[in-house]
């Protein structure tokens, strides 16, 4: 059963899973120039491509239950747009290794006007490609971290909510009991 506190808990676990691909990801300082670098971008992209296929398993397995409750929906919304996010990150990247193959294609022919302008835009365009996958996986954590503290405050409300409602109803005490009682047993003598 999803539960607003289990929910909670699989988003939170999404979000460390989303830091730890940042953390894979090339620096903006120090960004990828040769051809054997893209192994690692294309393993990245690998792992992404998994993840974004648990969201969609995730996304239909809570699109199926009927009724979907509020946090359910509000979940799903979240994986669908950090899915989104993760799409883009993963176009970044590609970008990155079509770049990088250009480099390694005209690396050779470097000196000529043409090729050096190539080259530069290649190099701008990784930055740039970089840049955005940063960001993407950024946005994407800040999404999950908006879902929970919703999820979790609406869980908090409800639960005060049932705390008063427990504590301003009468105690159910002995003198209830023998009321009760004697109301049925005159009842039952007339």
């Amino acid at each position: 059963m999803n539960t607003p506190a289990s929910e909670s808990l699989a988003l939170q676990s999404l979000a460390l899973r989303l830091e730890a691909q940042g953390a894979k990801l090339p620096a903006v300082t120090s960004l990828p120039t040769h051809l054997v670098e893209a192994s690692s971008v294309g393993r990245q992209i690998t792992e992404l491509g998994h993840l974004i296929a648990e969201m969609g398993q995730a996304i239909e397995a809570r699109a199926a239950a009927e009724p979907v409750p509020e946090h359910v929906l509000r979940t799903a919304w979240t994986y669908s747009e950090v899915a989104d996010r993760m799409g883009q990150t993963v176009s970044a990247l590609g970008a990155v290794t079509d770049q990088l193959a250009t480099v390694a294609r005209l690396g050779p022919l470097r000196g000529r006007r043409d090729v050096d302008q190539a080259l530069a835009a290649a190099g701008q365009v990784i930055r740039e490609a970089v840049s955005t996958a940063h960001s993407e996986l950024a946005e994407a954590g800040r999404s999950i971290r908006t879902t929970v503290s919703i999820i979790d405050a609406q869980q908090a409300r409800v639960e005060a909510a049932r705390a008063r409602s427990a504590t301003a109803a009468p105690p159910f005490t002995q003198t209830a009991a023998v009321a009760a009682s004697v109301s049925l047993s005159l009842g039952h003598s007339r």
